[in-house]
């Protein structure tokens, strides 16, 4: 069986309340950035950027590492038991569930953490010392959380392995 990787939750972020709350204690809107931006954001880089910006009302437009842990993302990964250890222990640090499947041996885990814990997770999940397979699950989150528009690792080096996977390498 092929691993299945599936983003199910993300933050539903009330953005009426909080501008509104913001312009009345703050005296302008913190989403004048990302308003502005040409670049279509996700609700969660929208609204990082909105933090960002109530400190620092010329914050640019981005993906602050040190406003990451303020969102939190819940992913189903479903494989084989043997990998889904691995695929666990390198998100140590996050909440998850695990089942039994009715396929003998596949096990279905719900993993929640932060974008920080996901940031981190998936280095570690993405490199040479990883099992391929285990590296090609990280592979699937990574892209997941490509997909839904939250490139965390752009300060990363990527290259590919010879078994066709990606590995990524920290820079910061």
């Amino acid at each position: 069986m092929q691993a299945i990787t599936l983003l199910i939750q993300q933050p539903d972020i009330n953005f009426d309340k909080l501008l509104l709350t913001c312009r009345e204690m703050l005296g302008y809107s913190p989403s004048s950035a990302s308003d502005a931006s040409r670049k279509r954001l996700s609700d969660s880089e929208r609204f990082l950027s909105c933090l960002a910006a109530m400190k620092d009302q010329n914050a640019p437009v981005s993906l602050s590492p040190h406003l990451l842990s303020h969102v939190s993302f819940s992913v189903l990964v479903a494989t084989n038991d043997r990998d889904l250890i691995d695929v666990l222990e390198c998100c140590s640090t996050m909440s998850f569930t695990v089942v039994d499947t009715l396929a003998r041996g596949i096990q279905a885990s719900v993993i929640t953490g932060t974008l920080s814990q996901w940031r981190t997770a998936v280095l570690s999940g993405c490199n040479a010392a990883t099992e391929p397979s285990v590296r090609f699950i990280f592979n699937q989150i990574l892209a997941l959380f490509e997909g839904a528009n939250l490139n965390i690792w752009g300060d990363c080096t990527r290259t590919s392995h010879n078994d066709s996977t990606l590995l990524l390498e920290d820079h910061r």
